[in-house]
């Protein structure tokens, strides 16, 4: 763990504090209990006194309190013992794991070999190689003197006779084998059918989900009727979804090369028309999240010079472009002190360090200069993700022996999609923890984790803070976890890794639990410099522990005719002035300027949430907001009430008043991101939503076929299925022109 002193400039270095000592549970329980004990001494000092005026009454309350301290203590030990062995057991086959296929192959031989079959004359398999070898040696001369024999007609009937034993023989030899082949296929199967019936108990929804899915899909391939409600379906969404583009009909489209370019005043003088009209739409501070910083002309300004500066910078070349090789690097630096990421050594100072640095001890001397934390830049959350989970199955997975058809990943059901699009081009087996439990504040539970983790789970996905609800996932105790069975943990911090940081001062009246590389377990983070870093849009940083998970992510092809070829991200050719952006936005808005904006952003979303809460017919989902404020309808809809509403209504409502909210769905819900836009105006935005909530009331159960409302409507009333070609299609409407 790293800790910083009060006084201590929060730029400055922290210094690697020892870890704590493991204390074991019992323990820490007795430690607890005695805590506990001489904290209530003072409020029952009387109580006791008069207790211990009866000699037996005193007797009988030490029995009882021995006794039940016993029990607890036992159950303690019961609960590890049983943790322990499913850990070890855990750690023992994924260590043996790419033995096993062979160990098991030679045993079933070994016995196949020694021991007889079971009904009939059939032998043991090194009997019936034996005789298969001696019929080859006895009958190959003989076989070619019948065969002779049999061309020029002079066979007689015991040549032939031995010929056809000898053929028999054979097939009955490749029998045994084939039934031995297919023993062997039968357990292999029957294990696999086990290991996939356990899981399925496990999550019978999603399984009972696919399972219908599939069928409709067919159905919907196959069956006429089927096709012609889909698409009909489809067409009816499209039509609600068709607002949300805004596309002009009057719009002027160029669908080929015009025959002569246009001049530069006609195509900026486009351009600059209809981006002052989409200007109007962020800058108003009625959209959720999508613009994270403020109409500023100094910082816009900033970052339209810095990337002219580098609009032909390509990172693929990294002997072209030196300088943004260097601010990617320091972008990642900058980005891992923030989230405690280990660092390899420590940098000298130069005239952008604090000077607060001149109070570490001057003889103190690291033997390796500090190259930064180990990280990449990459496009977005997204790209982050994917290399975190790649890295990770390239590390825990396939070093390992599991291969990528084999490999599990333990994720809540609140996780970014982009996990959903990692497991789907990897191949990789997704295990799913239902998070719709308001009880615990919709985190994911790090005792279903750990019912859930088995020899060929290569790590755990959590968020700080998840992107439904807001949330943070409980990741000291996921951590544990991810170090009892030494496996990965990816913290998604794409939204709150520019915010968090900055909220963990003691002076301030915000308080944000370790969420980071502090913890020894995490293994990787992203954090988006897009969003909260005010970064230009395409740029994000995922981080590792240590150099040799961050290989994971490369691809390194020697082969290639056109050289030898290797990249750290999924993409080849990059826009090297987007991390160019990426470091002037950092270094130009520095430490306090980032905490001063992040202070802003919390206590809106607090004063938002606040404000939600105090409206009866909405409830608030999410319990501790630090940017997002996720709320619903306090009752659910009910047809037969015509007074409930939809919350998907509320959403139309509010947009018909400017705002644009974003619908989430199990459970429904709509949330709002604070931005530095939306801050000043949450007041008026808490009267809006008052007036929205209002009318939805007003309108009643009617309201539920229309907008959102419609669209979230059919899509919870079909099976994935059928919402899949509404999907495609409303992704075929944005690619349109």
């Amino acid at each position: 763990m790293t800790l910083v002193h009060q006084n201590q400039h929060p730029n400055e270095e922290s210094i690697p504090a020892p870890p704590p000592a493991f204390v074991p549970e019992e323990e820490e329980e007795e430690h607890h209990s005695v805590l506990t004990d001489s904290h209530s001494t003072s409020s029952t000092d009387t109580t006791d006194l008069l207790l211990t005026t009866s000699p037996l009454r005193s007797r009988s309350r030490t029995h009882s309190s021995s006794s039940s301290d016993s029990i607890l203590k036992s159950n303690s030990q019961n609960r590890r013992k049983t943790r322990s062995m499913y850990s070890s057991a855990v750690l023992w086959v994924r260590t043996w794991r790419p033995w096993m296929p062979w160990l098991g192959f030679l045993a079933y031989m070994i016995y196949r070999c020694t021991i007889r079959g079971g009904g009939g004359p059939r032998r043991n398999l090194l009997q019936d190689l034996v005789q298969l070898l001696t019929f080859l040696d006895e009958s190959v001369s003989q076989t070619m003197t019948t065969l002779v024999r049999l061309t020029v007609g002079k066979s007689n009937e015991g040549e032939c006779h031995t010929m056809e034993k000898w053929i028999q023989s054979s097939v009955t030899e490749a029998g045994n084998l084939l039934q031995d082949g297919l023993a062997l296929l039968a357990l292999i199967g029957l294990t696999r059918l086990i290991y996939g019936a356990y899981h399925g108990c496990q999550n019978w929804s999603r399984v009972q989900s696919q399972l219908i899915a599939t069928v409709f899909d067919w159905l919907e391939r196959h069956v006429a009727a089927v096709h012609q409600q889909v698409q009909d379906q489809t067409d009816e969404t499209i039509q609600n979804a068709n607002e949300m583009l805004r596309k002009s009909p009057d719009r002027c489209l160029t669908l080929q090369l015009p025959a002569q370019g246009r001049s530069s005043q006609q195509v900026l003088l486009e351009l600059q028309t209809a981006a002052q009209t989409e200007h109007e739409t962020w800058s108003c501070g009625k959209l959720s999240g999508t613009v994270y910083h403020n109409p500023s002309a100094a910082h816009n300004q900033l970052l339209d010079q810095v990337y002219s500066a580098y609009a032909w910078c390509n990172p693929l070349h990294p002997g072209v472009w030196p300088k943004v090789g260097q601010c990617e690097g320091e972008v990642i630096s900058m980005t891992g002190h923030l989230l405690h990421a280990p660092r390899r050594g420590r940098a000298t100072t130069t005239d952008h360090d604090h000077d607060d640095h001149d109070d570490v001890d001057d003889e103190e001397e690291d033997p390796e200069p500090d190259t930064g934390a180990i990280g990449c830049i990459t496009s977005g959350g997204t790209e982050s993700i994917l290399l975190a989970i790649r890295a990770h199955l390239q590390y825990y997975g396939k070093r390992r022996g599991i291969a990528a058809h084999q490999a599990e990943l333990i994720c809540g059901s609140t996780a970014h999609a982009a996990v959903d699009k990692a497991c789907d081009l990897y191949g990789i087996r997704k295990i799913v923890i239902d998070c719709n439990c308001p009880n615990r504040g919709y985190q994911l539970d790090p005792i279903a984790v750990r019912q859930k983790i088995t020899s060929r789970t290569i790590m755990i996905y959590a968020s700080a803070p998840c992107y439904p609800q807001g949330v943070i996932d409980p990741i000291g105790e996921l951590s544990d976890l991810a170090q009892e069975y030494d496996i990965g943990l990816h913290v998604d911090a794409c939204l709150g890794g520019f915010v968090l940081p900055f909220c963990q001062s003691d002076d301030d009246d915000i308080s944000v639990p370790a969420f980071d590389f502090r913890h020894a377990g995490v293994t990787s983070m992203s954090a988006d410099t897009h969003k909260y870093g005010y970064a230009s849009k395409g740029t994000s940083v995922v981080l590792y522990r240590h150099e040799a998970l961050r290989h994971g992510q490369y691809f390194c092809y020697p082969h290639w005719t056109g050289g030898l070829y290797t990249t750290p991200t999924l993409a080849g050719s990059r826009a090297g002035a987007l991390s160019a952006c990426a470091w002037a936005a950092m270094v130009s808005i520095g430490y306090e300027g980032y905490r001063q904006r992040a202070l802003t952003i919390v206590r809106a979303a607090r004063l938002l949430a606040a404000g939600v809460a105090a409206i009866p017919e909405l409830q608030v989902l999410t319990e501790t907001p630090y940017m997002l404020v996720c709320f619903g309808a306090a009752n659910e809809a009910d047809d037969d009430d015509e007074s409930s509403f939809c919350i998907y209504r509320v959403q139309d409502m509010m947009k018909n008043r400017g705002w644009a909210l974003n619908a989430m769905q199990s459970p429904a819900s709509i949330h709002m991101c604070v931005t530095l836009n939306v801050a000043p105006k949450v007041s008026e935005f808490l009267c809006d939503l008052q007036e929205a909530v209002s009318q939805a009331r007003e309108e009643g159960s009617s309201g539920r076929k229309k907008g959102t409302a419609g669209i979230y409507g059919t899509v919870g009333s079909v099976p994935a299925g059928a919402v899949e070609p509404t999907l495609r299609a409303f992704t075929d409407m944005t690619l349109a022109p």
